[in-house]
């Protein structure tokens, strides 16, 4: 050995293999940060048909990521208190989905009857439709 060093590869063809690696590490995450989730509802419409003003009825429906990004449902509420929905899961993967339940109680409004119509809003972090809408109807009848 001369001057200390050791025999065998060059401390810089070392780091520029590193470096090179690295380098295809990060171009790969930032392809997979840039792709977002999309959401699609089984349906934007539903109609629970004639109903007692006894009991609450419910309804189960579908969220979708038909995105290439992962999805994140940042929130569900509904119109009025008469109406709840809630989802199993709030990331969805891309091509997955999760359950949306909605319930309508007539209940709430000390069993008023008629026809009402209720919106459930879906919030997500899909940049081009941040809230899906859900529309749902029923008749109520007094038992």
């Amino acid at each position: 050995m001369r001057g200390g060093r050791k025999r065998g590869r060059h401390p810089l063809a070392l780091a520029g293999l590193v470096v090179l690696v690295l380098d295809v590490g990060v171009g790969c995450s930032v392809v997979e940060a840039d792709a977002a989730g999309e959401i699609e509802l089984s349906t934007e419409t539903f109609d629970f048909g004639t109903v007692p003003n006894t009991d609450p009825v419910s309804e189960t429906f579908q969220v979708r990521n038909v995105g290439q990004g992962s999805l994140e449902i940042l929130g569900v509420s509904a119109s009025c208190a008469c109406t709840t929905a809630g989802v199993d899961s709030r990331r969805i993967l891309p091509g997955e989905a999760t359950d949306l339940t909605v319930t309508y109680d007539p209940q709430v409004h000390d069993g008023a009857t008629g026809e009402f119509m209720r919106v459930v809003y879906v919030r997500s972090d899909d940049p081009g439709t941040q809230e899906a809408e859900l529309t749902v109807r029923v008749n109520v009848f007094e038992e």
